[in-house]
């Protein structure tokens, strides 16, 4: 998969899944992208809204056996009943009209305010807290309000209180609804697996490669058509319940990404993301150890061959010189397979770990005509 294509896709899901600022971090080797920031304004980052587990019944592979007492939001039920036509228009207009850069506000809120709006955010997700009013959208007898002229949040000099904290979030989650009905999405056809097929690939693939347990955390997919040749792919995240809480209050936890070919029902890509893990960058000279370290092949020959499965021959590995691999702390190893399909194992350094398995299937006769 070309991971140039990538943002595009989480663009879509960023919207659809109430995702916007935790998409750009669950992988770490997409960097905020443009496509993202034209589907809603930087004002308006999203609340959270996740989808219910997904139960199968029926399967080899491994199952997300999710109880009943899983959080599930109400927020989309919530706002299709109270948001009007009205109401959706005037964000059209907002958004369609804001100034870039006047989006921030008149003053950068304080990690105290972030920390509160975090824990609030999840209250307003999972657990029905609503404001008492909704956000002032003109100035008025009150201290915080939205400027719909400018687009801007005013804020006042002393602390949000949780009303206008929850009033902010109230608001971010309807722009991020309303940019949603405006978001033609692809859908997958009759000839492309079920997203409760692609559900069962990743869970499978991320079990094999990481070794663990899937069955407590939320699951949420993605469809999308990317590249020249509108090549569907399905894109399965799976996070744990409150997240933010866990990042906001310095847990560990673990996120997974898994992009999956609709058609053919191959995993592609399949990553991890460790919420406390501190990258050891690789230097000049760390970088001159490493090519001379066999060890490094030997790591990514144990990944696809022990933990992925694979069987057929290898050609040949080689090193991928990038230097936004080293800033990150990665060692790439590309593996060819005799019969021309390929992997990139992504290492992290110093440890050797797996951080992100690539997978590249091998050029079909008419692809190979068209190149």
């Amino acid at each position: 998969m070309n991971k140039k294509d990538i943002p595009a896709a989480l663009a879509v899901f960023a919207v659809a899944g109430g995702l916007i600022t935790l998409s750009a971090f669950a992988v770490p080797h997409i960097s905020a992208s443009k496509e993202v920031a034209q589907h809603v304004p930087r004002t308006y980052v999203s609340s959270q809204q996740t989808n219910p587990s997904v139960m199968l019944a029926s399967s080899k592979a491994p199952v997300l056996n999710v109880d009943s007492s899983v959080p599930v939001s109400t927020v989309k039920q919530y706002l299709e009943q109270t948001m009007t036509d009205e109401e959706i228009q005037n964000i059209y207009h907002l958004i369609d009209n804001i100034t870039q850069g006047n989006e921030t506000g008149n003053r950068n809120m304080t990690a105290e305010e972030n920390k509160r709006l975090k824990v609030l955010k999840e209250q307003y997700t999972y657990d029905g807290l609503r404001p008492e009013k909704p956000l002032p959208l003109k100035e008025g007898k009150y201290e915080f309000y939205l400027d719909m002229e400018k687009g801007s949040f005013v804020y006042p000099k002393r602390a949000l209180t949780n009303e206008e904290l929850l009033q902010r979030i109230d608001w971010s989650a309807r722009v991020n609804y309303a940019s949603l009905k405006r978001v033609v999405q692809p859908q997958p056809d009759s000839k492309d697996i079920k997203d409760a097929d692609a559900i069962v690939k990743a869970v499978e693939s991320v079990s094999k490669l990481f070794d663990v347990d899937l069955s407590k955390l939320d699951v949420m997919t993605s469809y999308n058509k990317m590249g020249p040749d509108q090549k569907g792919i399905w894109f399965v995240h799976f996070q744990p319940y409150k997240a933010e809480v866990l990042q906001e209050n310095g847990k560990t936890y673990f996120m997974y990404d898994v992009y999956i070919d609709s058609l053919s029902g191959t995993v592609v890509d399949t990553t991890i993301f460790h919420s406390t893990y501190k990258r050891t960058p690789i230097t000049a000279e760390a970088h001159k150890k490493i090519s001379q370290d066999k060890s490094w092949f030997a790591a990514a020959k144990s990944v696809i061959t022990e933990k992925q499965g694979e069987k057929r021959a290898i050609a040949g590995m080689s090193l991928i010189s990038d230097d936004i691999y080293d800033k990150r702390g990665v060692v790439a190893v590309s593996i060819k397979l005799e019969d021309g399909s390929s992997y990139i194992a992504e290492l992290r350094y110093p440890e050797q770990t797996l951080r992100c398995l690539i997978y590249e299937p091998a050029k079909k006769a008419k692809d190979k005509d068209s190149l």
